[in-house]
This record gives structure tokens, C-alpha cells and sequence, in this order.
């Protein structure tokens, strides 16, 4: 009898083998098999009994393990590699564990639940959950910012841990980890399982094996805990669903959001989607009745919304400003909330110090070489840094042009905000809050005590501080630069700004003190400014929704990226002209491109794109594969193939 396995590797087809003993294989069974001069751990993909005349010898399994994944877990990554068109080789190695244990006790972790005290509106919108717990459905739960949805689908987690089943609750990023843990743990009596890429080997391990174990658990997990052969899973949580963070755009390249519903429906259990700026494409499917709609309306703590007031920085005139980069009226705001011994949080969407370093003699911009994109200056370290390719050099004395003393920082980044404030106001505490700065789980705590027990005044603070985080004392919050994400070049911009601006907006006055947020802008009548300042969400997403339905693009449409790069330019540029002349004509395909990428060049390498545009119920992988095969493509030149791109640099 021959076997089909999938072994870790780049290849995209299974490997036949022999299986040489008495007991049947099993679909999913983890099997040692020679490969090449050494041997690999495989997975049983199929089972082959019919009888071929291979051309070449086939080789024997070696050893089996009494280890199997689910056989639902299987057929999940099937169709994610259909989907997503991942090289099989390439899935099985994010799937395997380091270290394969086939005797191991675990010690049953029961959680005791500390029962919530819900509102009305909360304890309906947890039994509507409840309501259809034990099958396939996906469920919205669309709350404001600070309604207690977390404390709602913890809830319903509870439920699920109670009847003896595994719990998954996806966060789009590992700084969120340091906070849910805390929270968790008041409420559950213990940790949560936590599962991201700074986990050590041992714990990764652990907890592998403890899911395909079947023992309830509860798994806080970023978007890789997908690939966890989960044997009893019960609930899948996605929170903060609209978050750019859960697409994957390296190796592996899917949305964590969209692959967490197909797992729940291979499982045949719930998906909750929690979210208070659900993105478009899950509003549409609301309103295409595919998915249910459960709203949380009300605050907890019976607090208000904070008033969004605009301040627009057109005409300000030079000596009307305290600081050169904080408008008056919020300067004057902040001084206020350290009186009364409240928090103030200011946004700015910039890492560093400074976005790019000029030449006042002669004009000479410091660029990466590598990448065509502006060096950062950073302070804190003090540096030069790329932020795509990670290439830094020390800040020069003198321009390298006009070798000239005249180099300047333009424009603030967090670390030069920051830097100001403790200028102005010399006896506040100040903190900032960057990914370069708060890197580990271990500084995300500290981050997030010094905080909560008040050791901080202001926190200057990029993205990663604007979602999911609840601070009770923080009653100010201030948007610098609030117009900063509408111009790019990319569909969802306006989206991401709305959504980016509501969240940060929904930091303050969380509990029992009235907050007020601040939105600087040169583009004071923007329907995305308005529209949050006003909380008007619905007519932001009409608005948006007939922009998307004109233009036949996403959710109402599809696309599919395809990315060609190479370290050689007229190579990448002749090899994009073969395959626009290879390209099959389809009455519902239209291919456009190929133009060079926004970022034309990343990491020494040139970027050319296609985009695809088609319906919906458009079958685009076997178009790809077909239009594939018509042309050989160099071993130096790299291919990314995109399916439903959410960025487009």
C-alpha cells in the first residue's frame, strides 16, 4: 500500500511512499520518511491503493508516531492552500512541531470563572451568542469603544471551557497579550495559554501537543495559532476583526480573519468577530444576512462617548504656538488634565524621531539606498534606520553631499514629540510608546503598570496604543498629524483612518471622567474627520460602500495581487512583459498592470505589479495556475501571489 505525505519543504505536491506495516495508515498520521540523505517528519495527506508503475524505486516510511491530526484540521489546510495557493511543503512546516513527544500527562487546567456583572444589554448580547453555539455561524459583535464586548465573549468562552472543549482567541498583535492575560487571569483564576512568535521553543511545544491532546483550554493566540491541530475546538474568537495586523504578507500569505472562519466552519463551530469599527467587507456581509449582527450600544461604567472637537492647523501663525507641533488649545488641554491629576494620551501615527533628515544647504535627502525610501533618524538609539529593510548607519555630522553641518530633522516623530513636551513642561512624566521602544511582552507589562498605576502623565504612543487597551485615568486624548493615512495609495485608506481615529478616540473616558479628544488637521472638512468627530459611523460607511460599489472593488468585487521583483531591473521588466502577453483573456477577468509598485524598490530588490479585478464567485486560482504555466520564470526572479491584498506599497 502507497501513501501520500507532505513533508516540510518547498514543494508543492505530496511524496509517495510505502507503507511497509500491518496496521492501516491514517489521514493526518505523523510519520518519519527519508528524504534525500537524511529523514523528515511527514504528514499522511492520502491514501493510495491502487497499483502504479512508478519509474522510480519508491522509498519505504520509516517509522510512524501514534500522533494524528484531526481529520477536520486536515481538510482546513487543504483548503487553505487552494485558497491561498501556499505550497503544501511550505504549510507543513508552519503546521509541525520542533520536537514531536508521544507520552506526555498534562495537568488539568481548571479555570474557576469569577462571574461578570453584565448590563442588560451585555447579558443579551451574550445569550444571543450562546443561542448558536454548537454549529457553524459567524457573528458580528459590534460594540463602542469601552462597551464591555471582551467581557461579553469571555462569557461565552467560559460557557464553551465548562462543557469540556478548547477555546481560540485570536489578537491581531503581541502587544495586546500583556493586557488580555491580566485580564483573563482576574477572571479565570489562572493564565491564559498564549501563543505568539516570542514564545520560547518549549512552550510552543507544550501547547502543541496539549491541543491535539483534546484537553479544554483556552488559547490566546496572534494570527499563527490558526495552525494549532486543535482536537476539540468549540469557539473561535476574532477581536478587533477589522485590524490590518491579521493579513500575513511574508512566506505564508493569507488573513488571519477570513482562514479563522473557514477553520470554524471545517470545525463546524461558532466565529465571533468583535469589533468596534467592523471593516466594510464584514458590514456587507451583515447586510447580505451571512452573518449575524449582535450591537452593544452603551458604555460600561454608564460612560459617555468623549467629545471629538477638530482643530485645524491651516493659518496658525507662528507666534500663537507654545510648541511647534501640539496646537494650543490642546497644549493648554494638557496642562489642565495634569492639574487635576488625570492622564492625557497624544497619537502620532510616526515612529522615531524624525521621518527624514534634509540638507538646509543644499537641499540632499538621506535615503536608503537599499529601498528608495527616507531613513528615520532615531534619538533614543541614536541612528539612521530603514524601516523595510532594517539598515542603519550613525547620523552624519555633515551632509554627505555638500559636506555642509546643516542636516535637519523634518517633521515630528514620537520620540521628538515627546522630547518637546518634556522641554515645555519640565516636572511631567512622559512615555513613549513605539514598536522599537516597547518590543517584548516583558516591557509591554511594565508599559502597561506604569500606566494603570499612574507613574506616567502623557503617553506619546503610535498604533500599537490605540485598540484594545483600557486605561480608566486617561481622560484626554490628542491626534496629531490627523490626516496623515488619507492620501495613500491604497482602496482602504479612508477606511483605515476612520477606523484608526475612532479607536484611539475611544481610549479616553472609558469609566466614571468625561474625556474630550482633539483632532489636528489640515483637512478639517474630510469626510473621514467629520465623520468621526460627530461619531457618525453609518454615514461614513454609505458613503464609503457606493465609492467601493462604483468602482466594482472589494467587498462587491475581488482582487488578487501579483508581485514581481528582482535585483535586476530590466530582467524583472522583461520577464512582467511575458507574462502580460501570456495572460489569458477572460470576459470576467481584467488584468491591469504591470506598473512599478508604489515602493519600487525594497531590500535591493526592483517591484513590478499586476492587479487582478473579478466577481466574487470567480474561481481566480485556476485562472493563475493556467496563466502560470504558459511562462517559465527565472530562478532570480520572485513571484508573491496575493489573494485579496489589503496593502498595496
Amino acid at each position: 500500500m502507497n501513501v501520500e505525505i507532505v513533508v516540510p519543504s518547498i514543494l508543492n505536491s505530496t511524496l509517495t511512499y510505502i507503507w511497509p506495516f500491518n496496521v492501516l495508515p491514517q489521514v493526518g498520521q505523523l510519520v518519519e520518511v527519508p528524504l534525500k540523505n537524511s529523514t523528515t517528519t511527514g504528514i499522511i495527506w492520502s491514501l493510495d491503493q491502487k497499483v502504479i508503475d512508478f519509474k522510480h524505486q519508491l522509498k519505504t516510511v520509516s517509522s510512524s508516531y501514534p500522533l494524528i491530526l484531526p481529520v477536520n484540521f486536515i481538510c482546513f489546510l487543504k483548503k487553505f492552500a487552494d485558497y491561498t495557493l501556499t505550497p503544501l511543503g511550505v504549510l507543513t512546516k508552519h503546521v509541525l512541531p520542533k520536537q514531536i513527544i508521544c507520552k506526555e500527562t498534562y495537568s488539568f487546567k481548571a479555570y474557576h470563572f469569577m462571574v461578570a456583572e453584565l448590563t442588560s444589554e451585555q447579558c443579551f448580547a451574550k445569550n444571543a451568542l450562546l443561542d448558536q453555539i454548537d454549529t457553524f455561524n459567524v457573528s458580528l459583535l459590534d460594540g463602542v469603544t469601552g462597551s464591555g464586548k471582551t467581557e461579553i465573549y469571555l462569557e461565552v468562552a467560559a460557557e464553551v471551557y465548562k462543557s469540556k472543549k478548547q477555546v481560540l482567541i485570536l489578537l491581531p498583535e503581541i502587544s495586546l497579550t500583556a493586557q488580555f492575560c491580566q485580564r483573563l487571569t482576574e477572571r479565570f483564576g489562572d493564565k491564559p495559554l498564549v501563543w505568539h512568535s516570542q514564545i520560547t521553543p518549549k512552550q510552543r511545544n507544550f501547547i502543541w501537543h496539549r491541543v491535539l491532546s483534546g484537553e479544554p483550554c483556552i488559547i490566546l493566540g496572534a494570527r499563527s495559532a490558526l495552525f494549532l491541530p486543535f482536537s476539540r475546538l468549540g469557539l473561535l474568537i476574532i477581536d478587533e476583526e477589522h485590524d490590518a495586523s491579521y493579513k500575513q504578507e511574508e512566506v505564508i500569505i493569507y488573513n488571519a480573519r477570513d482562514m479563522a472562519i473557514l477553520r470554524a466552519k471545517e470545525e463546524n463551530i461558532q466565529a465571533i468577530l468583535v469589533s468596534a469599527t467592523p471593516s466594510l467587507e464584514t458590514i456587507h456581509n451583515v447586510a447580505q444576512k451571512k452573518y449575524k449582527h449582535i450591537q452593544v450600544t452603551n458604555r460600561f461604567y454608564k460612560a459617555s462617548l468623549p467629545e471629538v472637537k477638530i482643530l485645524s492647523m491651516r493659518a496658525l501663525k507662528k507666534e500663537e504656538r507654545t510648541s511647534q507641533w501640539i496646537h494650543p488649545s490642546l497644549f493648554q488641554e494638557i496642562q489642565n488634565r495634569l492639574l487635576k491629576k488625570e492622564q492625557s494620551l497624544l497619537f502620532l501615527n510616526r515612529r522615531g524621531y524624525a521621518p527624514l533628515t534634509i540638507c538646509s544647504n543644499c537641499g540632499f535627502k538621506i535615503i536608503c539606498t537599499a529601498c528608495d525610501v527616507a531613513l528615520v533618524q532615531h534619538k533614543n538609539q541614536p541612528r539612521l534606520h530603514c524601516h523595510y529593510c532594517d539598515y542603519t548607519q550613525p547620523i552624519p555630522e555633515a551632509c554627505p553631499q555638500c559636506l555642509q553641518p546643516d542636516l535637519t530633522p523634518c517633521g515630528p516623530g514620537v520620540e521628538r514629540l515627546s522630547e518637546e513636551l518634556v522641554r515645555l513642561l519640565p516636572e511631567t512624566k512622559v512615555l513613549s510608546v513605539t514598536s522599537d521602544l516597547v518590543n517584548t511582552p516583558k516591557r509591554t507589562q511594565e508599559m502597561v503598570d506604569k500606566i494603570q498605576n499612574n507613574e506616567i502623565d502623557v503617553v506619546v504612543a503610535t498604533q500599537m496604543l490605540s485598540k484594545g487597551y483600557h486605561f480608566s485615568n486617561i481622560t484626554l486624548v490628542g491626534v496629531i498629524d490627523a490626516d496623515m493615512g488619507l492620501n495613500g495609495p491604497d482602496l482602504r485608506c479612508a477606511e483605515r483612518t476612520y477606523q484608526q481615529l475612532h479607536q484611539v478616540a475611544g481610549r479616553c473616558g472609558r469609566e466614571h471622567k468625561p474625556g474630550v479628544v482633539y483632532l489636528q488637521t489640515y483637512e478639517p472638512e474630510h469626510l473621514v474627520i467629520k465623520a468621526v468627530a460627530h461619531w457618525d459611523r453609518e454615514s461614513f460607511i454609505d458613503f464609503e460602500l457606493d465609492d467601493r460599489e462604483h468602482h466594482y472593488m472589494p467587498p462587491f468585487g475581488r482582487l488578487t495581487s501579483l508581485l514581481i521583483s528582482g535585483v535586476n531591473n530590466l530582467e524583472t521588466t522583461k520577464f512582467c512583459r511575458q507574462l502580460l502577453k501570456a495572460a489569458p483573456i477572460h470576459g470576467q477577468v481584467t488584468v491591469m498592470g504591470p506598473v512599478p509598485a508604489p515602493f519600487s524598490k525594497l531590500k535591493n530588490q526592483f517591484r513590478w505589479r499586476f492587479l487582478l479585478k473579478y466577481p466574487r464567485d470567480f474561481s481566480i486560482q485556476v485562472f493563475i495556475k493556467f496563466w502560470l504555466e504558459q511562462v517559465k520564470k527565472p530562478y532570480n526572479i520572485r513571484l508573491i501571489i496575493d489573494i485579496d491584498p489589503q496593502s498595496f506599497h
